[in-house]
């Protein structure tokens, strides 16, 4: 399934922001923010939004589970190769 162009053009706006960010050599913890402040936009939205304690427990598992795609699909190519460092 085709990713559409504005959402492509959203994701590589916060490529952008993390490859400024990670500039000084702190791309791990760069990576470790992204996930963070994922885990709390995602939270924030869940809640606002009426969430429930029923429904923590699907939100949770849609959201994991939408990482783990995201993630296989980067590192199989889906949406383009994904940049090897250069030795």
């Amino acid at each position: 399934m085709p990713y559409p162009p504005e959402f492509l053009k959203l994701v590589d706006e916060f490529i952008h922001l993390a490859n400024r960010l990670a500039d000084d050599g702190k791309d791990g913890e760069v990576s470790a923010a992204i996930l963070f402040a994922a885990g709390r936009y995602n939270a924030f939205n869940f809640v606002t939004r009426g969430g429930t304690d029923e429904a923590r427990a699907e939100a949770v598992a849609f959201y994991v589970s939408e990482y783990r795609k995201a993630l296989e699909s980067n590192l199989d190519g889906v949406v383009g190769p994904v940049v090897k460092p250069q030795d």
